[in-house]
């Protein structure tokens, strides 16, 4: 009795840890708001550190890139295991897949960070603009700058 008792608990237990291995990790829903023109591609750069943050998107965790077809869109990134992360999301409106500066080297192309960051001089830093994703689903909702 003893033994199936014990048979059908490692039964279980590898069964559950299987459930574990399996999980699909935790999914960011982006929310990017204030998109005044509908044209063009929106540049989404993830990032898990300041390494790169946020004017090198090579060095982003993960990138993402969608059409515009809205003043508002939806970006979803699934199975991100859990942790701190920042945004930065470009609206690359002639698809060159850059952003696109002016003169002075300044942003010449709308452009969005999480927790809406923003800097005097210089982009934001990874720290002002870091979330913590704790739970299957977490919304961050970001308004774009002109």
């Amino acid at each position: 009795m003893k033994r199936i008792l014990f048979i059908s608990v490692m039964f279980a237990f590898q069964i559950l840890v299987a459930q574990q291995r399996q999980q699909p990790g935790s999914t960011i829903v982006v929310q990017l708001n204030g998109i005044k023109e509908q044209s063009g591609q929106v540049l989404l750069s993830l990032f898990r550190s300041e390494k790169g943050f946020p004017t090198h998107p090579e060095k982003a965790f993960r990138w993402s890139k969608v059409k515009v077809t809205a003043s508002s869109l939806i970006i979803s990134l699934d199975g991100l295991p859990l942790g701190t992360y920042a945004i930065a999301v470009v609206h690359d409106e002639n698809e060159n897949d850059v952003m696109d500066r002016n003169i002075f080297g300044l942003p010449d192309e709308p452009y969005g960070i999480s927790n809406n960051a923003t800097s005097s001089f210089g982009p934001p830093k990874f720290d002002e603009a870091k979330f913590t994703v704790t739970g299957k689903r977490d919304t961050v909702k970001i308004e774009m700058q002109p």
